[in-house]
């Protein structure tokens, strides 16, 4: 099959080089990198895998240039969604594509299947620490593991030849039981992490290192479960406990909205925290704490 990456960042730039590196036909879209890129290729220096250099790459820096493919990986931030994702992805199209977003937050698969009417659309969940360290180039510090859930794509055998694929690649990549528990287990440590070192103006590891901030998150946690169970998404409570432990385990690291944050771009707050809190609010419970945190996010977005 032939692979579109649709933001060649820190994860489309990792995920993207793995396939290719393993066999697969991949075609990588970008922005500033690509003239670096297209001279000097695409480098990931990894501490779990073997470094790869992608000497030749199929780069291109307009969609327009791109042939259609087969999967359209999308590893763009759902800031990004609403403006420029319908320019970059429609010209990839054939009758049998399928989109994968390997994005943040919930709703974001219904939001994109409403404006590619006709094409299948997954979602996906990234266990992973990477980093962009310079043009074309990532470092991958941790983890890797994928997840995909479907749906509406009508062909399910889709996701598991994706699948295959990445498991090719060394990665540990699985098909996702049910999409709405897929993306609310992720965001259990999503808007707990993401939102507190924004606010906190701290990282994952120094908050779980004190015991005021332990608990807090540990009550954000429980509160975002209820919200899950609340939306049909039956999350047991033993998984705050197993996360806490997971976050305390991993290498020192700054979540991607703190990133964004830091470096003044737009924060994810539509689908990470507006979409979880309204719905489950419709279905019954409000995450009252999850709430707070919106709207320090909301007041920090402004200034």
């Amino acid at each position: 099959m032939k692979y579109a990456i649709v933001g060649t960042g820190a994860i489309g730039g990792l995920y993207g080089a793995m396939l290719a590196n393993a066999g697969e036909e991949v075609h990588f879209l970008l922005n500033s990198d690509y003239a670096i890129v297209k001279e000097e290729g695409l480098h990931v220096i990894s501490e779990v895998f073997s470094n790869i250099h992608l000497d030749k790459v199929n780069a291109y820096q307009h969609a327009a240039d791109m042939p259609v493919c087969d999967v359209i990986l999308v590893c763009l931030k759902t800031t990004s969604n609403e403006s420029v994702l319908p320019s970059l992805v429609q010209p990839l199209l054939h009758d049998g594509s399928v989109i994968i977003l390997i994005q943040n937050g919930l709703g974001v698969e219904a939001d994109v299947a409403a404006q590619f009417p006709g094409t299948g659309v997954a979602g996906a969940t990234a266990l992973i620490s990477v980093n962009k360290v310079g043009p074309g180039q990532m470092h991958h510090l941790d983890y890797g593991d994928l997840e995909i859930g479907n749906f509406n794509i009508e062909d399910a055998g889709m996701i598991d030849r994706v699948v295959a694929a990445f498991d090719r690649t060394g990665l540990i990549a699985k098909k996702a039981e049910d999409l709405n528990t897929l993306r609310w287990r992720k965001l259990v440590w999503n808007i707990t992490f993401n939102g507190m070192c924004v606010v906190l103006n701290t990282t994952a590891d120094k908050l779980l290192a004190d015991r005021a901030t332990y608990n807090l998150s540990k009550e954000i946690m429980h509160e975002v479960i209820l919200g899950a169970n609340a939306c049909g998404a039956l999350l047991p409570e033993a998984m705050v406990y197993d996360m806490l432990q997971f976050t305390i385990a991993m290498r020192p690291y700054a979540p991607s909205m703190k990133l964004d944050y830091d470096a003044g771009r737009p924060m994810e707050l539509r689908y990470i925290y507006e979409n979880p809190v309204a719905m489950a609010k419709a279905a019954g419970y409000y995450m009252s704490k999850v709430d707070m945190l919106l709207q320090q996010l909301l007041f920090l977005s402004k200034y």
